[in-house]
């Protein structure tokens, strides 16, 4: 508490206050009561200053690692595009090889029935032939 312990007093006993009295008392007001005030919050705003400079300091790698993995994205999915291009075009050839092998199995089947009917006929002619001699 500040009291007012710099007045001069009156030879009549009542105080009277001059302006060096009422500078004097806040000035001393101020270095015991709000200077230390300020310094604890000056000392709080630089210790937040320090913490907000370090989270500042944190955001330049993250957003180097956010720019590095933006460009991997971009490279794995062109990447991915020309996998499924190619994909597709191997499905498309597949497709066209299942067709191919499909018609010549049915042409081998068909080949097989004609050399079976050729093959009965030779045994035809055979047993005709012996009858013959």
């Amino acid at each position: 508490m500040v009291t007012f312990c710099h007045m001069k007093r009156e030879d009549s006993g009542n105080p009277s206050l001059t302006k060096k009295d009422i500078s004097d008392t806040f000035n001393e007001f101020f270095g015991k009561v709000i200077e230390p005030r300020f310094d604890k919050i000056d000392k709080t705003l630089e210790e937040n200053d320090k913490k907000f400079n370090d989270l500042l300091n944190h955001f330049d790698p993250i957003y180097n690692r956010l720019d590095r993995l933006e460009a991997e994205y971009f490279t794995i999915t062109s990447g991915l595009q020309r996998v499924e291009k190619q994909l597709v075009s191997i499905e498309e050839k597949l497709d066209k090889e299942i067709g191919i092998r499909e018609r010549l199995a049915g042409e081998i089947s068909d080949l097989k029935q004609r050399v079976g009917v050729l093959q009965r006929k030779i045994e035809e002619i055979e047993i005709r032939l012996k009858t013959i001699s």
